[in-house]
């Protein structure tokens, strides 16, 4: 071989040497990692981190409820009185609520009914809710006053139209909702028993008021035991209130006959809930001033609910409010289709109604229809 061709031999060799090597490295150890293993730039959040932000994120994302309730209502003369309502449809209630969490312990509803005949009852629940009480939240805002069973209950899980005479005149103040502070809560004792307890300190004024123009702040509690085994569940507990407000008297708009009314409610009540039936009752007592009046009134109701295959079943309730001079009693019969949390509901209710001496009012007759989203 002439010197010529072993020079170019010897070049070519090593040339291909060199390649191999770069292609396969003597130490997988210090090869060059590939593309996925690249460590990501500095301050890019890790692979797992991006995925749990996704998570939060739509942990984040707030809940949009709400329903709407019509019916039709039929009045009958059976009273006394020469006038009686005409037949009617109506849109009784239409809510629409927001619900989220901000942080793991804060977070916030708020909740209009749109169809309301007055601005001021368009906002409804509008508070911020803090867990940081174990087993208990905290309320800041507008929210409902805490006394007895059913006007705690939303009316779309209740399973009459109306709500009693003495949850609308005797267990609350102006209004169902105030503003103020809340702590609702329960302590587990074990063995099914817990201790139920609640307690809102309101401005007193109402509903979507921004003042309070009275010397009192209003106090409302409830207080009791719970029992729940199986299919039954049994509450006892009672509740007290107390407070005032601003009546405006028969002129809204003229403030020279305003008075204050101060009262103090005082109630208990029980709920028996079973596979094959549902049991509420009620009792409550009031003391009530105004300029130079003082009344007593009292109050009570008890209502069943009979519950049967296919989602339906009979109620009957009776419920009466006494007041010095005036007193109203009412049965009323009817049955249901739906559970209280089912997204559609259909209600037939019949009011006999009686007023003072056993004196006939006009009974009326309601086609009612829930749809909840």
């Amino acid at each position: 071989m002439s010197r010529a061709a072993l020079r170019w031999a010897v070049i070519l060799s090593a040339f291909l040497f060199c390649r191999v090597s770069r292609a396969q490295p003597a130490d997988p150890a210090e090869a060059t990692p590939p593309p996925e293993a690249t460590p990501p730039p500095e301050g890019s959040p890790p692979v797992a981190d991006v995925g749990k932000k996704k998570t939060k994120k739509k942990g984040k994302r707030p809940r949009v409820y709400g329903f709407i309730q019509v019916f039709y209502r039929d009045t009958f003369h059976t009273g006394d009185d020469p006038l009686a309502d005409y037949d009617n449809f109506r849109v009784q209630r239409v809510r629409l609520g927001v619900a989220g969490k901000i942080i793991p312990k804060v977070r916030y509803v708020v909740e209009i009914d749109p169809r309301a005949p007055d601005i001021t009852g368009i906002m409804r629940d509008a508070y911020i809710s803090l867990r940081h009480i174990p087993k208990h939240e905290i309320r800041i805002g507008q929210q409902k006053t805490q006394f007895g069973y059913e006007n705690l209950e939303s009316s779309s899980r209740l399973f009459a139209v109306n709500r009693t005479e003495i949850s609308d005149n005797l267990s609350r103040g102006p209004t169902l909702r105030d503003v103020g502070l809340g702590l609702v809560g329960k302590i587990p004792l074990g063995r099914g028993f817990r201790i139920d307890d609640a307690i809102t300190v309101t401005n007193g004024n109402g509903l979507n008021t921004q003042i309070d123009d009275t010397d009192l702040k209003s106090v409302w509690g409830r207080l009791g035991g719970r029992f729940k085994r199986d299919d039954l569940t049994i509450w006892l507990g009672g509740s007290f209130g107390t407070g005032d407000y601003l009546d405006p008297g028969d002129d809204e708009l003229d403030p020279a006959d305003d008075f204050t009314v101060k009262y103090r409610s005082i109630g208990t009540d029980l709920e028996v809930d079973h596979t094959w039936a549902f049991l509420s009752a009620e009792y409550v007592w009031g003391h009530q001033e105004a300029e130079d009046e003082t009344i007593e009134p009292t109050g009570f109701y008890v209502n069943f609910v009979g519950k049967a295959p296919f989602d339906l079943g009979p109620i009957v309730r009776y419920d009466e409010l006494l007041i010095p001079d005036e007193e109203f009693k009412r049965w009323t019969f009817g049955a249901y289709w739906g559970k209280a949390d089912a997204p559609l509901r259909l209600l037939v209710n019949y009011e006999y109604r009686r007023l003072k001496d056993a004196t006939r009012g006009d009974d009326r007759l309601y086609l009612w229809t829930q749809a909840r989203f």
